[in-house]
């Protein structure tokens, strides 16, 4: 499709991990939290595990659990905090609420080291700012909804956008339309004006379209995730093209 398919959006959404971001496992940072998660539970009064316990137990358990639901394709969100907490308890721990979402915050702010922008994304947001284009993002992200807002933040991502909506906020993922439309009435455009960018062609541009956005498949290296051909309007190699698809002033 031409770029002319684009032109005339009023709002684009974005698709976070491996659209505007990709991760690094961050081992140190992961450590330190599982150290700080232990000094947490005995300063409550607790005996705590050992901090390699608690990472393998906890930590890395409900991060397979997470890792297999989103390899299930199911739609309904997965409770993250009911992890934890069985978790917990299967060392022996019945913490409150409050405490374990003291826990959760650290082992999820620790990720935030892992976290990296592409060079691009940047540039790119505030170029479709300038443009005009409200901007948004929604995301497939079953963890702490407060420690993904917080990690927009430590990004800088926050003051470039008008709004963030995760799966973990609405209880649906991607291809839901349940998160597409919580999406657009965050961004406050209705799905005609605007386009979703994604890395996926399931989650991102068939549930994107099937709700009647115009959809761009961002496939870095030429490659994508999916063994079928992508009927996205349009396909990029790096957000860098994004601009001259749906603005007539490219300027970044």
């Amino acid at each position: 499709m031409t770029s002319a398919v684009l032109h005339g959006a009023a709002a684009v959404l974005f698709d976070y991990g491996l659209t505007l971001v990709h991760f690094e496992r961050p081992v140190e940072a992961i450590e330190e939290a599982q150290r700080a998660i232990a000094t947490c539970i005995a300063d409550a009064g607790h005996r705590s595990p050992p901090a390699d316990l608690l990472r393998s137990a906890v930590h890395d358990r409900v991060e397979a659990e997470v890792v297999a639901h989103e390899a299930s394709g199911a739609l309904e969100e997965i409770d993250v905090a009911a992890l934890e907490e069985a978790a917990f308890g299967d060392l022996g721990l019945e913490l409150d609420a409050q405490l374990r979402d003291r826990c959760s915050a650290l082992s999820q702010e620790a990720w935030w080291r892992g976290v990296r922008l592409y060079p691009d994304a940047l540039d790119v947001l505030r170029a479709l700012r300038r443009g005009g284009l409200r901007i948004g993002v929604c995301s497939n992200a079953a963890y702490r909804p407060a420690s993904m807002h917080g990690q927009l933040r430590q990004l800088g991502l926050t003051e470039l956008i008008d709004a963030a909506v995760f799966s973990a906020e609405v209880g649906w993922r991607k291809p839901s339309p349940r998160l597409f439309a919580a999406a657009l009435d965050a961004v406050g455009v209705p799905a005609e004006r605007t386009v979703f960018v994604g890395d996926r062609i399931l989650e991102d541009v068939d549930g994107a379209a099937a709700v009647g956005m115009r959809t761009v498949l961002v496939a870095r290296d030429g490659a994508t995730r999916s063994r079928r051909p992508s009927s996205a309007d349009a396909v990029i190699r790096s957000l860098s093209e994004l601009p001259a698809l749906l603005l007539r002033d490219t300027r970044l």
